[in-house]
């Protein structure tokens, strides 16, 4: 069941940067992992829904997807899927060729190691609390399946309105994906005399040990 948040999710992933190119100018990039972030979230792999992203698949610097200033695209990249991580390779604009001193920059401080973080921006579609008997942790929520929006290089995690927006988001999204209570009025009478007769049974036998 798809549960709309009317929000897009943030999620940071910690030192990130796996290998720098630096005479194809590429860098590869660790965007999303299954484990769980400080939000109690798990995004897992394998319910990723990267079309979108593929049509037009731009990286951006901080996040500035909406900028005016074209020269926060920073570069395109190519995703692939390894070991439950989700890798993605940029390759980034130049001074030279496309004109771009944010990305040329940018690309000096990944190779140098200033800049080391990844950020998703995603929209879950669908999830639940963890569940213990396939080794989940119930206290986690798990996002099924969920689509990419975009990625960036960022300095740091969210800023705090961010922060709220996560929150308010997964909160939503979690409320909304409680278990119903059950109503007793739904079940069979029979079902329930029958279940009522166990229960009797199993004290009974307790209570002649």
């Amino acid at each position: 069941m798809k549960v709309t948040t009317n929000m897009l999710i943030s999620r940071q992933v910690g030192i990130v940067v796996r290998a720098v190119d630096v005479e194809n100018r590429t860098a590869e990039f660790i965007i999303s992992t299954e484990s769980p972030d400080t939000y109690g979230t798990v995004f897992k792999a394998a319910g990723a829904k990267i079309e979108r992203y593929t049509k037009n698949p731009i990286v951006t610097y901080q996040h500035e997807d909406f900028s005016t200033d074209p020269d926060d695209v920073i570069g395109t990249s190519e995703l692939r899927l390894e070991d439950n991580q989700w890798i993605a390779r940029v390759t980034f604009e130049d001074k030279e060729n496309d004109y771009n001193d944010k990305a040329e920059k940018i690309f000096r401080k990944v190779k140098k190691g200033t800049l080391r973080m990844a950020s998703i921006m995603a929209e879950p579609i669908d999830g639940s609390m963890g569940d213990a008997a396939a080794g989940e942790d119930p206290s986690i929520m798990y996002f099924r399946n969920w689509e990419l929006y975009s990625w960036s290089i960022v300095t740091h995690g969210s800023n705090p309105d961010a922060l709220l927006r996560n929150v308010e988001a997964i909160n939503s999204f979690k409320e909304a994906n409680k278990p119903k209570p059950t109503d007793l009025n739904s079940i069979p009478r029979a079902q329930l005399r029958d279940s009522f007769k166990a229960r009797i049974l199993k004290l009974n036998q307790f209570s002649n040990k």
